[in-house]
């Protein structure tokens, strides 16, 4: 997994909201995005306000990522919009795989 925030801007930004706009499916824009984890054809992982966040889909491709604002724009036919809980519980996941 490839984690893609910019470490050179020491971006550590917290964002207490978050607004998500889908367009036909095939544009979805999101606000509040902290860190993106994972960025594949298939799936996008960020983290959202202090949210995880999965997209799924078909040709996803980002074709807009502003770190310091924290916005995200995704292309691509998207299927599944899934929080998968906050940042915190996932620490522990990670460490007792």
């Amino acid at each position: 997994m490839e984690i893609l925030d910019n470490k050179e801007a020491k971006n550590n930004r917290t964002f207490t909201t978050s607004e998500i706009r889908l367009s036909n499916r095939e544009l979805l824009n999101i606000t509040g995005v902290e860190k993106v984890y994972e960025s594949n054809g298939n799936k996008l992982q960020v983290k959202v306000a202090g949210v995880n966040m999965c997209v799924t889909g078909e040709n996803l491709n980002i074709i807009k990522l502003d770190v310091e604002s924290g916005i995200v724009e995704v292309s691509g036919l998207i299927n599944e919009i899934k929080y998968t809980g906050d940042g915190k519980s996932n620490f522990f996941k990670r460490i007792f795989k």
